[in-house]
């Protein structure tokens, strides 16, 4: 994706991955695994998204929640009991994260969307270039969904206090992964909430709000 330096705020993207019940409050499969000290962690991350999610609509910023709605036999189940179950209150994204029109939902069957939906076609529909990775979880489901962005050529963010992991160890070895692996210039591509609000909100001003209907994208990459 040439020139991805240079992405404007309208060819950008926030992606928040797994902010569903089931990963943040007790009584979610994989908030429960992960446990009280877990709970708390992935919790105290929903303020610097609810801030992050008000400035991107502000300033013109797809918001792009991406979050399991798993079915029967989906192989990921193979390997983790039922989670985020399609049509469950689990599966919802968090109340204080929820989406509003203009937003785009996407249901995942996988770690990474652009394996088990069509979000990729869904982002260049919109033109966008430049995706900015937060949410759950830093090391498995935010790692595969920046591999899969990153070979399909865009420029990624991740903003490292607006995501978490089951540990803080985890966590900061998943940001080391996305330097070492992904990154072409950390120091632009690693950032905090308040440097990236700071960078959209000195753009927004004068522009006018974009209305885009509210979609909830579903279905196997096969079938679309």
């Amino acid at each position: 994706m040439p020139n991805a330096k240079r992405a404007t705020v309208t060819e950008s993207a926030l992606v928040v991955i797994d902010l569903a019940n089931d990963f943040v409050y007790a009584g979610g499969v994989i908030a429960d695994a992960g446990g009280p000290e877990y709970q708390q962690r992935a919790q105290s991350i929903l303020p610097a998204l609810s801030r992050l999610i008000t400035a991107a609509r502000t300033a013109g910023v797809t918001v792009v929640y991406t979050t399991d709605a798993h079915q029967a036999g989906d192989s990921e189940l193979a390997k983790w009991p039922p989670h985020s179950m399609k049509g469950t209150p689990q599966a919802a994204i968090v109340p204080t994260l929820a989406p509003k029109p203009g937003d785009l939902v996407i249901e995942k069957r996988t770690y990474s969307p652009f394996v088990s939906s069509d979000v990729d076609a869904e982002l260049r529909s919109r033109g966008i270039r430049r995706l900015y990775i937060t949410g759950l979880h830093t090391d498995c489901c935010a790692r595969h969904t920046s591999g899969d962005a990153f070979q399909r050529g865009y420029d990624l963010v991740w903003i490292s206090d607006a995501m978490q992991a089951f540990t803080d160890e985890a966590h900061r070895q998943g940001l080391e992964y996305f330097k070492a692996w992904y990154a072409s210039d950390p120091a632009r591509q690693v950032r905090t909430t308040d440097e990236v609000i700071a960078e959209w909100t000195a753009t927004a001003a004068g522009r006018p709000e974009r209305r885009i209907a509210h979609q909830t994208v579903t279905g196997a990459k096969a079938n679309v």
